[in-house]
């Protein structure tokens, strides 16, 4: 099982790093269904028009009246990084109860301007009667390079921890 993980986390960066090379931020999503990808996304935000698209949020969207329950709850959610509250919440909506993620949510506290603070998710939503299982960390490495492409640009991943460590030095 664990090399299907890698094998759809892979996908994730690819989509990511395509996102990335269009200007966008670098994130990607695929659902996966028995063994096959039944869709994909990449991330299409753009802050000056404040459009949210979220590649988890696109995917589900892709997802939404396609696709049954039975299908739906069988499925994995795969992500390049662990998604943000709004897009765990589409998740949710959509009866997906596997979620995946090559970058866990402390990594990619390393690419914010604020420290990882820990945060019990599954255990939220099972407070709200949603029961979702996050795998954090598949090739957790090799994502944290996808960052590299963020925007459009390709710059190395050290001199982007470094400038994030600065910042919230200063911000201290």
């Amino acid at each position: 099982m664990n090399g299907d993980h890698e094998k759809y986390i892979r996908r994730c960066y690819e989509l990511a790093i395509s996102a990335g090379k269009k200007g966008f931020d670098t994130f990607g999503a695929v659902l996966v269904h028995d063994g096959k990808i039944l869709e994909e996304a990449e991330n299409t935000a753009d802050y000056s028009k404040h459009i949210f698209g979220h590649a988890e949020f696109n995917l589900v969207h892709k997802c939404a009246n396609k696709y049954s329950d039975e299908i739906l709850e069988k499925a994995v959610l795969y992500t390049s990084c662990a998604p943000c509250e709004r897009c765990l919440g589409a998740i949710a909506s959509l009866g997906v109860h596997m979620v995946v993620c090559g970058v866990s949510y402390k990594e990619f506290c390393k690419l914010l301007p604020f420290d990882y603070q820990a945060v019990d998710r599954e255990g939220l939503l099972k407070q709200l009667g949603i029961h979702m299982t996050l795998k954090e960390s598949v090739l957790e490495d090799e994502g944290m390079h996808v960052f590299e492409w963020w925007g459009g640009e390709y710059r190395p991943l050290d001199e982007m921890i470094a400038e994030m460590d600065e910042v919230k030095k200063n911000s201290n």
